[in-house]
């Protein structure tokens, strides 16, 4: 894994595409060069990005963005979303995905037919409660709660309350901020590679926000592991999650499983809008 002051790139990741993580600062700025990213910081050697490598980019805080770069990664593909210094979403970007893993068989096909339909919403809400509960009995048992928790609710409150109890009501809060911002990022690169690209979203004539969505599906996959890691918290070389490079090299670490829920998760959505 390559790291620099300012930028992160997970080299560790599976496939040719990383994500580029940004930090923003003072005087952080994005620029093309050629077809790749320029990264400028004062007072530092400019670092380069080819496009055809990055999977998404997180851009965190002040990072001054150029139409020209923006436009980039939209025409390239790249999914570019926005963060708070807190890790709160502030919005997203969407390109053309060339990446389209089945161009003859979109999810983008099944919303826009399906959902205009009268009870198309309410196969939506069952969907995203039925795949809610899954979640919350697999991490239930996982965490070893006997009998199983089945409110997501309460469980939600559980997690919360564990996580001020390892790391104190100010980081947890700042850890869970970050990691939805995290987990939007991964969520709108998932929902590009299966179609649902900006040539898309503007065709679907109906509100919902699928990427908030499908992130907070992935969080309670998420939290196995930040669990166990807030718990080693005062061992030897323990990791921090309450600074932004710990929290990534977690978050990263899980992304594989995180993929592979997010894509079956969307396939079982398509299945139940063919129904």
């Amino acid at each position: 894994m390559a790291i620099e002051t300012g930028w992160l790139v997970d080299e560790d990741a599976p496939g040719p595409r990383k994500p580029l993580y940004l930090k923003g600062g003072p005087g952080l700025r994005v620029e093309m060069d050629g077809p790749a990213l320029r990264i400028r910081r004062p007072a530092q050697a400019a670092l380069l990005f080819p496009l055809a490598r990055v999977a998404r980019v997180i851009s965190s805080g002040s990072v001054d963005w150029p139409c020209e770069a923006l436009l980039a990664c939209a025409g390239a593909g790249v999914p570019v979303v926005f963060l708070q210094r807190d890790g709160s979403v502030r919005g997203y970007l969407f390109g053309g995905d060339s990446r389209c893993r089945d161009p003859h068989d979109l999810l983008y096909t099944r919303l826009r037919a399906r959902l205009t339909r009268p009870g198309g919403m309410q196969r939506y809400g069952e969907w995203r409660d039925v795949m809610t509960g899954a979640a919350v009995r697999a991490l239930s048992r996982q965490l070893g709660q006997q009998p199983e928790e089945r409110d997501p609710v309460r469980m939600r409150q559980r997690l919360a309350e564990t996580r001020q109890r390892y790391a104190g009501p100010g980081p947890a809060l700042l850890i869970e901020g970050r990691l939805r911002g995290l987990l939007t990022g991964l969520s709108v690169e998932l929902l590009a590679e299966v179609g649902l690209d900006a040539r898309r979203w503007p065709k679907l004539e109906f509100s919902f926000d699928l990427a908030g969505d499908l992130a907070e599906l992935l969080r309670w996959a998420i939290e196995t592991p930040v669990l166990a890691t807030l718990a080693r918290r005062k061992e030897p070389d323990a990791l921090d999650l309450s600074t932004e490079r710990d929290l990534i090299t977690v978050f990263e670490r899980a992304v594989a499983d995180l993929r592979r829920l997010g894509l079956d998760a969307l396939h079982l959505l398509r299945q139940k809008l063919e129904t």
